[in-house]
């Protein structure tokens, strides 16, 4: 009980000494940092470190950060704002004394230049996905505490991180089970890791809607706080994404259960170990819908008809390939970015994908066999599934003329209603001001709550090929109205929140 409170440790030793300490006395001059723990906030480019919080020896008073010097990861940092808080990096009441303290960082992003970002994850380009970095050096000097006493501590702080939004997913499993992999034909043991965020206000007999997000290409592993950091999935649970699902006998009851499920290598994975070229089938299509179906199971409070799914890049790709294997299970799809290929390619013998050399990059691209893999098939399969596809036209990893423009033309070619899509110059952000991100990262705009117009759909029917699209960040991905059973909708999540499976 004495180690859980410091307060009560210093009361046995001497009474006296912290009694004046609470009473709003300076600290005794063996006051020290003892710990440096780091605040991890998720932003639109990844993770950051927004915060940085000091476990100090005894409690104090007072800071002044006026001359305090503080680096990160060996970059210098701005102080924006200093205070007493508790072990959380919450600030405490105004006049209260405390033996913890916050100093809150400006955060800053430079693409052309990474490492000034400060950044505590690194790409792994052996693999192609984010790790935290195994060495995060945060140094503290002259801080000053109590009106007088100057405190300095250098620490690696990789191991104490603290995040608020990383603790709101509270529900951390994995699910199990032996498949059949889809290009050896023999038996494997997998396992996904998921994390959950789970509302806590609940009507009595109300469910709420359900919310399935599959992350790219770098976000695998077994570590689900790469997968909750490396895009932005922790926005989806701040108040004013939540705020547009709706449930209860009113409809007034607000919040979304949302599950971000992670795959050991990519989603892409077609058995082999690799990043396929999304033109076959997921080694993992049938242990995610598993997963999906048990963490439902297991939670009476998922409402079964509205459950959606979304995801980029790479998880684009799965919402697709998931969508068409089990086409009555979702009540609506999100691909973003989606790496779901529209044209077929070559293959090996072994049903590997061929590859060649590109010389403009030095990696290795796919070669395409002539043929056409988004064949009428899928798309009488996907065309009853409410569908809003997003994508910029400035992508030139997963380029759009590939997957989702003849994906989406073909759609509505067909016929296929309650479908929509934005589509985008480039990739603007917002943390950043005035700062534009690489083409790719058009899960952005989903994530700032940005997406709103859509293409004119009856244009692209009409046009030849590709002709009818016409990519606006000025309307926010189209001049058209996204419209389902006679209503309108200005904001993907409120169009979500409205599509049920029959």
């Amino acid at each position: 009980f004495l180690m859980k409170s410091k307060w009560l440790r210093l009361s046995v030793v001497s009474g006296i000494a912290t009694f004046a300490v609470a009473c709003g006395h300076q600290s005794s001059k063996s006051n020290a940092i003892d710990k440096i723990s780091i605040g991890i906030q998720g932003y639109e480019f990844g993770p950051a470190v927004s915060k940085v919080i000091l476990d100090l020896k005894e409690p104090v008073d007072s800071l002044d950060t006026s001359k305090t010097k503080i680096s990160t990861a060996g970059v210098d940092r701005t102080i924006v704002k200093s205070y007493l808080s508790d072990a959380d990096g919450n600030a405490v009441k105004e006049g209260q004394s405390s033996d913890y303290a916050t100093l809150e960082l400006q955060v800053d992003y430079s693409f052309e230049d990474p490492s000034k970002n400060a950044s505590p994850f690194y790409y792994n380009l052996s693999n192609f996905m984010n790790e935290w970095v195994q060495d995060y050096r945060v140094s503290v000097d002259n801080l000053m505490v109590s009106g007088k006493q100057k405190l300095s501590k250098k620490e690696d702080a990789i191991k104490n991180r603290v995040s608020k939004e990383l603790a709101a997913f509270n529900k951390r499993d994995s699910y199990s089970g032996s498949y059949t992999n889809p290009l050896t034909a023999k038996e494997e043991k997998l396992t996904l890791h998921y994390a959950a965020y789970e509302p806590k206000k609940l009507e009595k007999g109300a469910k709420k809607p359900f919310l399935v997000w599959l992350h790219g290409q770098g976000e695998g592993g077994t570590d689900t706080d790469i997968t909750l950091l490396g895009n932005e999935v922790t926005a989806l649970v701040r108040q004013d994404i939540q705020s547009h699902f709706t449930s209860g006998s009113d409809g007034k009851e607000s919040g979304a259960y949302v599950l971000a499920v992670q795959a050991p290598t990519y989603w892409m994975d077609e058995g082999d170990g690799t990043n396929g070229a999304g033109a076959g089938v997921s080694r993992y299509t049938e242990i995610l819908m598993d997963t999906i179906k048990d963490y439902v199971k297991s939670n009476p409070n998922v409402d079964p008809s509205r459950i959606y799914l979304a995801g980029c890049s790479n998880g684009g790709y799965m919402t697709v390939n998931l969508a068409l294997h089990y086409p009555d299970y979702f009540a609506a799809l999100v691909p973003q970015a989606t790496a779901y290929s529209y044209y077929s390619f070559e293959r090996n013998a072994d049903g590997t994908y061929k590859k060649t050399a590109d010389q403009t990059t030095g990696s290795a691209g796919f070669v395409k066999d002539g043929g056409i893999y988004f064949d009428d098939e899928k798309i009488k399969t996907l065309s009853k599934i409410p569908m809003w596809f997003v994508h910029a036209a400035n992508d030139q990893i997963v380029q759009p003329t590939d997957y989702a423009l003849p994906i989406y033309k073909a759609l509505v070619d067909s016929g296929a209603e309650n479908k929509w899509f934005s589509y985008y110059e480039s990739v603007a952000g917002t943390d950043v001001e005035g700062y534009n991100y690489m083409g790719h990262w058009s899960w952005i705009y989903f994530f700032n709550n940005q997406v709103s117009g859509v293409q004119d759909v009856e244009k692209i029917k009409n046009s030849p090929e590709l002709t009818g699209f016409e990519a606006s960040n000025t309307s926010k991905g189209g001049s058209s109205t996204a419209t389902a059973d006679g209503k309108t909708y200005q904001n993907v999540f409120k169009w979500l929140n409205d599509q049920s499976r029959k």
